[in-house]
């Protein structure tokens, strides 16, 4: 039986039992650090890359290099108990891939998604009481020879619910510390994260309508100003909601966030242009990278959820919402021709 985290954390246990939901570059990268760190890691996976991982093992390269064996699993009815489940299936798989685990015990469940669903996804599953908050500034791509390429490691971000750093949480912390991951832990782990979907869902909108890397889309006055736009009316939804915007370095600065008018925010969004031709020319957003790669958009989940929840509070999310309907059609559009 899995043993709670809080408890694992006073006996001074660093060893984990843990479960990777989804064997894409983000859990592909997770679970190989974390059992290459000695941690008991089983990753689930399906179909072809489940029998790839078996044959080759998780091979992970870029920011580090390594092949790992975690136990692959095909059949998530065998698996029993864990001291700590890993989500990082696509939004829009969420609910059944849950449901196929929904009978394990858990000690903490954390998803590394997109949006604010996630987490009442996993409560209505786990239970509140085991859900931890979590953003994740990690990514990486896996290439066609099934190999994770492991190109962002800026942090994992936790922090319970309720607000807090507990025991449980530094935990947590830890393991993915000491398995080369970056990570912290926030005592408002939902205003962080509203203040990355903020910026996440800017970008989204404009990168993929626009189809250009990130460095143009801060350097065009029309586009940054609709990235401005975008981000106010993501801000207002978030203050109805009770949440703080916080600066979400380079993307939004304080200054950012308290401009008095779109076309001020608009004006210091040209400085995050300056930091991406200079740092990161080629990078495009994730919204960008799954249309030209036809894969089907995280929109429902994540823009969609931010226009029902202004609907909800009162709050006009114009921008969002022409950007989600536009980027819905597309997504429609090329499923029905696939």
């Amino acid at each position: 039986m899995a043993v709670t985290l809080g408890a694992a954390h006073r006996s001074g246990q660093s060893r984990m039992k843990i479960i990777v939901l989804g064997a894409g570059a983000l859990g592909s990268i997770a679970s190989a650090l974390l059992q290459q760190a000695g941690h008991d890691v089983t990753l689930v996976a399906r179909g072809a890359r489940a029998e790839h991982l078996r044959a080759n093992g998780v091979a992970v390269e870029g920011l580090a290099e390594v092949t790992a064996r975690p136990a692959i699993n095909t059949e998530p009815s065998m698996l029993e108990d864990a001291d700590l489940l890993i989500v990082t299936v696509k939004t829009y798989d969420t609910e059944a891939a849950l449901q196929a685990l929904a009978h394990v015990k858990v000690g903490a469940c954390l998803s590394l998604q997109n949006g604010l669903m996630k987490d009442a996804q996993l409560a209505a599953v786990f239970g509140r009481q085991a859900v931890v908050g979590a953003i994740a500034n990690f990514s990486g791509a896996v290439r066609e020879d099934g190999v994770a390429l492991f190109t962002v490691n800026a942090s994992i971000t936790l922090g319970e619910l309720g607000g807090g750093v507990t025991p449980r949480v530094q935990a947590i912390v830890d393991a993915l510390n000491g398995a080369g991951i970056n990570a912290d832990g926030s005592p408002d782990i939902v205003s962080a994260s509203w203040s990355k979907l903020m910026i996440w869902s800017s970008m989204a909108i404009v990168s993929a309508l626009t189809r250009e890397p990130s460095a143009v889309v801060f350097s065009d006055p029309d586009t940054t100003l609709l990235t401005a736009r975008i981000n106010r009316e993501v801000h207002a939804v978030l203050e109805a909601e009770g949440a703080e915007a916080l600066p979400v370095p380079p993307y939004t600065t304080a200054a950012a966030l308290t401009a008095p008018d779109e076309a001020a925010a608009a004006r210091l969004m040209l400085d995050v242009g300056a930091f991406f031709r200079a740092n990161a020319p080629l990078h495009k957003h994730s919204m960008l990278q799954d249309l030209e790669r036809g894969k089907r958009l995280e929109i429902d989940e994540t823009l969609g959820d931010i226009v029902r929840r202004g609907a909800r509070l009162g709050v006009p999310t114009p921008a969002i919402d022409a950007g989600y309907r536009l980027l819905a059609a597309i997504d429609r559009s090329r499923r029905a021709k696939a």
